[in-house]
């Protein structure tokens, strides 16, 4: 019996030890790492921005041809 309650006072030294590093870790790292995600999903707003140029100059680039094309025919 007394080896029982050895090996359960080294369990309850090592859950203390985890328990302190999870806390630890919760209130130094998560908030910082919350903020990188929060940045992380505003920098990708240039990229929808570029992407509606790309696309309206291709449009405006097909649409224009057409009307060449057209003109081009007719004469």
């Amino acid at each position: 019996m007394e080896r029982t309650a050895y090996q359960n006072k080294i369990q309850d030294e090592r859950l203390d030890r985890v328990e302190k590093t999870v806390n630890e870790i919760k209130d130094n790292h998560l908030p910082h790492i919350q903020n990188e995600l929060t940045k992380v999903g505003t920098d990708v707003d240039w990229l929808k921005r570029f992407f509606w140029i790309v696309a309206t100059a291709s449009v405006g680039g097909l649409i224009t041809a057409i009307i060449n094309l057209l003109l081009t025919i007719n004469k």
